[in-house]
């Protein structure tokens, strides 16, 4: 038997408080590569139905950096700026994650052009971070977690190592159970 739509949005009510749900959105950073769009999300109006979060966490820049030019990333982080301070209460904790290190050389995905490279990972890095704070930080209590630098402090042997294993250039796995136990002490305590 399928669920309609409205039935399933009127089972999912508002998050009663002192409670939390955890709503995930798998975004290819804000690039047009999104199918639906990524302001889809927001048009959904899903903070009506299933209440504002605790925490929304913005793990971007990857995909932005790879896949986009400069001025159009510049529009999309004004046009999601102006999507939380619409959908989200002044309540929620913004976490912002940066992109992930990267080294080295390019990779290349058939029929990807990628327009990577580590010092334009970092300016797109510090651009989201400037801007959502600016817009937002009057609002929302807003954090950083800067996981670039947590592969960026090692010694560059040990990058470049890390990195290639990637076919992409990205870090490794077992970073990335790193990082994430850095975020979830961070919201723990």
């Amino acid at each position: 038997m399928a669920v309609s739509a409205p039935a399933l949005d009127a089972n999912l009510g508002t998050v009663p408080a002192n409670n939390s749900r955890i709503i995930m959105f798998r975004w290819g950073g804000l690039t047009s590569r999104n199918n639906p769009p990524w302001p889809n999300t927001f048009a959904a109006n899903f903070t009506r139905r299933m209440g504002s979060p605790s925490v929304a966490i913005f793990g971007l820049i990857s995909w932005d950096t790879a896949f986009t030019a400069r001025i159009y990333f510049i529009q999309q982080v004004e046009l999601l700026a102006g999507h939380i301070l619409q959908s989200y209460s002044s309540n929620t904790k913004i976490v912002i994650r940066t992109g992930q290190y990267y080294c080295c050389t390019y990779g290349q995905i058939p029929n990807f052009k990628r327009m990577y490279t580590r010092l334009r990972n970092q300016h797109f890095n510090q651009y989201l971070i400037d801007i959502l704070q600016k817009k937002l930080g009057a609002a929302y209590s807003i954090s950083v977690w800067d996981v670039s630098q947590i592969a960026e402090r090692r010694p560059y042997a040990a990058r470049k190592e890390m990195a290639l294993a990637c076919p992409s250039n990205h870090v490794r796995a077992e970073l990335v159970d790193v990082e994430n136990s850095l975020l979830i002490n961070h919201l723990c305590n």
